[in-house]
């Protein structure tokens, strides 16, 4: 992506979350992590109106310095963005709709990350 084009998807990107990533109410309504039976998923704690704007602001910073996967099919909006925040974790978001640049979001190991962005 050029300059440009990540200045324009950063503007219109959005942390939405995820109900299967929570195990706790949250902006969205109530959680549903585990809802269809054991299985790995990762928990975001990101519960909060103030979470989710933090969490947008981390999404728009990340677009614009880069940080992301992106094939040109993603069309305007990388698939998956990682911001490492000030205590030093990283956070790995996932477009869930290439339209209007919606993401989710939840933490991940260092290892996780070199997996999916090396």
């Amino acid at each position: 992506m050029t300059q440009a084009e990540r200045e324009a998807a950063a503007r219109r990107a959005r942390y939405v979350g995820s109900p299967e990533h929570k195990n706790a109410r949250w902006w969205g309504g109530l959680p549903k992590a585990g809802a269809r039976g054991p299985r790995l998923t990762t928990i975001c704690p990101m519960t909060s109106d103030e979470d989710r704007r933090t969490a947008t602001t981390w999404l728009r910073q990340a677009i614009r310095s880069g940080q992301y996967k992106f094939v040109r099919g993603d069309r305007d909006f990388p698939k998956h963005v990682w911001y490492r925040d000030k205590t030093g974790k990283i956070w790995c978001g996932r477009c869930i709709n290439c339209e209007s640049g919606e993401y989710k979001g939840w933490p991940i190991e260092e290892a996780e990350w070199r997996d999916l962005f090396d």
